[in-house]
């Protein structure tokens, strides 16, 4: 069955249609074919057939540190130069960097940015939006990290403590796009992880991403999110029943962008000791001599090239 999802055409095969082959009669339409909810034993099967079993979202979380010096050390000389500058700039801007709790028009004020900034997205999908009735009823949790030029918002992240999870958790965030050159995110999720060790929180996390980079969300946000010391964890890993298990095979990159990125569980026996162990980053591309430094992760057990034919 072929399916549209938010763009990108999709056939939906069970496991007996992924290992027989009859996934082959969608390939010249498709530029995906999934397989929703494979049972676990079935996948060493699904991996020799090219299917990879991934979780259907992943979370990125560090931990906090003690201090700020601490989490850069950890960090390469380039990225701790790229963090350190983004503040310059905003600095040298005078922009003015607080905190606050989350009040109903700060919350539309940030709602205003955030519809911005997913409209002018390939596949956008403005899912704060559609939450904010759920984000408001859990208002007290919040803290809102804002970036105002004079008295305009131009950058917001909206970060939830929870404290059960020993967890700072950005769930939103949004610039302008005058300011995403200058890299303001930096200073927002730089911000996030200050106010994790101000409450004492040992993760700071960066929410969760459909686990499918070259759709919703681009190649680019990965390794943005790498570069900042943040590795990707499976879902249920962080937050139980937070999605579900897919295979995946990239058949073609018409859609989806060059290169599209997913995260695969790494070969273990058992889903318990797959979810638990380091992912697999699998890069697909149509290039002959693709770059994969740009896509360095933390904590990854590998990374695998996958060759796709220019459509």
């Amino acid at each position: 069955m072929i399916v549209d999802s938010l763009g990108l055409p999709m056939a939906l095969v069970d496991v007996d249609q992924a290992l027989d082959g009859t996934w082959r009669a969608y390939e010249q339409e498709v530029d995906l074919v999934r397989v929703q909810d494979p049972p676990a034993d079935s996948w060493p099967l699904l991996r020799e057939a090219g299917f990879l079993p991934k979780p259907q979202v992943v979370m990125w979380r560090a931990e906090a540190r003690t201090s700020e010096e601490e989490y850069l050390a950890a960090l390469s000389g380039k990225d701790r130069y790229d963090i350190r500058s983004a503040y310059r700039k905003a600095e040298a801007a005078g922009l003015r960097v607080t905190t606050e709790p989350l009040t109903v028009p700060l919350l539309d004020e940030f709602l205003e940015l955030y519809a911005r900034q997913v409209a002018e997205m390939r596949n956008g999908w403005a899912v704060a939006v559609r939450q904010r009735a759920n984000i408001l009823a859990e208002a007290g949790t919040y803290r809102v990290v804002t970036v105002r030029a004079g008295e305009v918002l131009v950058g917001a992240c909206l970060n939830q403590d929870l404290p059960a999870n020993d967890e700072m958790r950005a769930r939103f965030s949004a610039v302008t796009a005058g300011q995403r050159g200058d890299s303001l995110s930096r200073v927002l999720y730089g911000e996030t992880l200050r106010e994790a060790r101000l409450r004492g929180r040992r993760w700071a996390t960066l929410g969760r991403d459909i686990n499918l980079y070259g759709h919703v969300g681009n190649a680019g946000l990965f390794g943005f999110k790498s570069r900042l010391g943040f590795g990707a964890v499976p879902g249920q890993l962080v937050e139980p029943g937070s999605g579900s298990h897919q295979a995946d095979r990239v058949v073609r990159l018409v859609e989806l962008s060059d290169p599209t990125l997913l995260l695969s569980y790494a070969p273990v026996a058992g889903e318990r000791e797959a979810v638990a162990a380091p992912l697999w980053l699998n890069l697909f591309t149509s290039s002959e001599e693709p770059d994969v430094r740009p896509f360095r992760g933390v904590g990854l057990a590998g990374t695998t090239v996958h060759g796709i034919r220019p459509a």
